[in-house]
């Protein structure tokens, strides 16, 4: 049986890429930063975890390999949008949108290297905000370097093991969407050439297919989830 992290597992869309993935018969380890997700399958351990805290970082991983010897799949969900201009970003909330969306995460990396095995396949979130900037430029910075650290760790993980990303768009009633105004949702569809924005359940079967055998040679990539609105 495989065993996935999922970090960010205990959002909506973490909750859906879950239960996708146990539906394969697969061990899963999610993480929560407050409040458990309040999940009672047999195969799935909810730990806490806080990207901010280095503390935390290294209790969870201990947790993890007390959990299973290694890590055949690891997706990284966790992120935070203030939605704020730059201007209106107090210094406190720079550090903390760096630290949950991209420097947590890389210290997260670092600490189960150990645990990968040349079959371990990586995924992490980014955004559409990285391809073309958006109005938060920190979240934007954020989700950017994530693209730079996939391409960069392509070829420095154990040989055989893949790290990607996806770019999705807004996606419908994540967390994300239901904190904007009606008027923002409607001006976000009104952005994809279909007028629909991209399911949950659908982007759970997306993250579960890239991480399937078949697609071996997907390393150091992004790719792109925005129905059309942003083409490179």
């Amino acid at each position: 049986m495989e065993t996935i992290v999922i970090v960010g597992g205990s959002s909506s869309i973490g909750n859906m890429i879950s239960n996708r993935f146990r539906s394969a018969s697969t061990r899963v380890i999610t993480s929560y930063a407050s409040r458990p997700p309040g999940v009672t399958v047999e195969q799935t351990d909810a730990l806490c975890l806080d990207l901010r805290d280095d503390w935390s970082i290294d209790a969870f991983v201990r947790q993890v390999e007390v959990l299973t010897p290694q890590i055949d799949i690891a997706i990284f969900l966790a992120g935070i949008l203030p939605g704020k201009s730059l201007v209106e970003y107090e210094f406190t909330e720079i550090d903390e949108v760096m630290s949950v969306n991209f420097n947590g995460q890389v210290k997260l990396i670092m600490r189960m290297l150990p645990l990968l095995t040349a079959r371990s396949r990586l995924l992490l979130f980014s955004s559409i905000s990285a391809q073309r900037g958006s109005f938060d430029p920190i979240y934007a910075a954020s989700k950017g370097a994530v693209l730079s650290l996939v391409k960069s760790l392509a070829t420095g993980l154990p040989s055989g093991a893949r790290i990607n990303a996806i770019a999705p768009g807004l996606i419908q009633d994540s967390a994300m969407f239901q904190a904007m105004t009606p008027e923002r949702r409607e001006y976000h569809r009104n952005q994809v050439p279909s007028k629909q924005l991209l399911r949950q359940q659908d982007l759970a079967e997306i993250v579960f297919d890239l991480c399937q055998d078949h697609w071996a040679h997907l390393n150091g990539a992004c790719i792109d989830i925005n129905g059309g609105q942003n083409v490179r």
